[in-house]
């Protein structure tokens, strides 16, 4: 995976929403292929935050690049996708399913911060 576009199908995938041989069908389901860039720049925007600080812009495009460690990408992002998508049609149970699972691999998947000491000191403390 490396584009929006694939982020979207494996989302599509997972949510069974193919035809009987299990390809996507973009005919049976036209309105989540339109939703599709919304969706996926939705979560591109979440999982952004969790390890960047540079300002977020998302995808014009489907086909454009996805930005994000390959684990994110990979592994995180779909499920996300997946939990936005099954909302919107009103299917609970995968809407369900896909917010839990998508939350536990975003907090065991994205890099976490450093904790910093900020306490102050007095002066003098510490010194010899």
């Amino acid at each position: 995976m490396q584009n929006g576009q694939d982020v979207l199908e494996q989302a599509l995938r997972l949510l069974n929403y193919t035809d009987s041989y299990g390809q996507l069908d973009g005919e049976q389901h036209t309105e989540l292929f339109k939703r599709g860039l919304s969706a996926v720049n939705q979560i591109y925007c979440d999982l952004w935050y969790t390890g960047k600080t540079e300002p977020f812009f998302p995808l014009n495009s489907l086909r454009e690049p996805v930005l994000l460690s390959a684990r994110q990408l990979q592994d995180i992002m779909p499920y996300g996708v997946a939990m936005l998508l099954a909302m919107s049609e009103g299917d609970g149970d995968n809407q369900q399913l896909y917010a839990s699972l998508y939350n536990r691999k975003r907090m065991a998947g994205c890099d976490r911060r450093r904790r910093q000491d900020v306490l102050f000191r007095r002066s003098g403390e510490g010194s010899v």
